[in-house]
């Protein structure tokens, strides 16, 4: 139930939910003099956040912010911890696993490896459904069959398939290098979800930590190319991928003041979730 909460509350917050929220007791009480402008805020509210000027603000803060945290070179580490998300189950009519937005996510781990970064790639997310009967596998599982795909032999996998959250993956895959005697992990996520994850492994995991941008939603601002006055008018009107773009900056947002708010509990609260390997690793060097 306080998962189940942890995914419902915050999507009152949220530009959609706020601004409906707001609209609903707007016209409730229409008839009274707060009525309408209650009503036309949330619509404004709406509107704000769907317009491509302000979710490529709130998406810029963010990746540019990941940029500044990759080392350049990365350094050696004892494993390439690929964050959960940017994967459709192989269920029917699909042939396969189907990469979406956030594939980038296990392309890049895979490239890593191929470049002999770390010996060990660790594939996790756990199976997140609120629906009964749901066949799908964990995600760890999935990222892991398509790792395969591209060739990245068996030994050489390890799954964290019980993790939920960015906060019970740094939990859980601390609790893994620990057990192996790792001392540093390469963290790949999405560029916007970097900061949030860095700073939950740092606080939850006990390794170095070393990040990993990828899946850029953005040209950097100097490549975005120089406005015109159809692309003004362009970046005025809301659209629905502007608005989900806005939603996800300020998720990730919510989510880093919740884990200042919290001091560190959610790193505490419940057992690891043992990870689980392919074969037997050789031991990293």
């Amino acid at each position: 139930m306080g998962f189940l909460l942890s995914k419902l509350l915050p999507l009152l917050l949220y530009p959609l939910g706020l601004g409906l929220s707001l609209g609903v007791v707007g016209w409730l009480g229409r008839r009274r003099r707060w009525g309408p402008w209650l009503g036309a805020g949330g619509l404004g509210l709406i509107w704000l956040f769907a317009m491509p000027l302000t979710s490529r603000q709130l998406i810029w803060g963010l990746e540019e912010r990941a940029v500044a945290l990759v080392p350049e070179p990365l350094p050696q580490a004892d494993a390439v911890v690929v964050l959960g998300g940017g994967l459709r189950p192989p269920l029917p009519p699909r042939a396969g696993v189907e990469v979406a937005e956030g594939g980038d996510r296990l392309l890049t781990g895979v490239r890593l490896l191929r470049q002999q970064r770390a010996p060990l790639l660790v594939t996790s997310g756990a199976r997140v459904s609120f629906t009964s009967g749901d066949p799908a596998e964990p995600e760890a599982i999935w990222a892991r069959d398509l790792a395969e795909e591209l060739g990245v032999p068996p030994e050489r996998i390890l799954l964290n398939p019980g993790s939920r959250t960015t906060a019970e993956e740094a939990r859980d895959i601390g609790a893994l290098g620990q057990q192996l005697g790792w001392r540093r992990i390469l963290l790949v996520t999405s560029a916007y979800h970097l900061p949030r994850s860095l700073e939950s492994f740092e606080r939850g995991s006990g390794l170095e930590v070393i990040p990993v941008a990828c899946d850029f939603q953005l040209p950097a601002r100097d490549q975005f190319g120089a406005p015109t006055a159809a692309s003004l008018a362009m970046d005025l009107l809301p659209s629905a991928g502007a608005l989900e773009l806005s939603t996800v900056a300020l998720k990730e947002h919510m989510g880093s003041l919740a884990y200042r708010l919290g001091g560190g509990l959610a790193y505490r609260v419940g057992e690891p979730t043992p990870a689980l390997r392919t074969s037997e690793p050789e031991a990293p060097g």
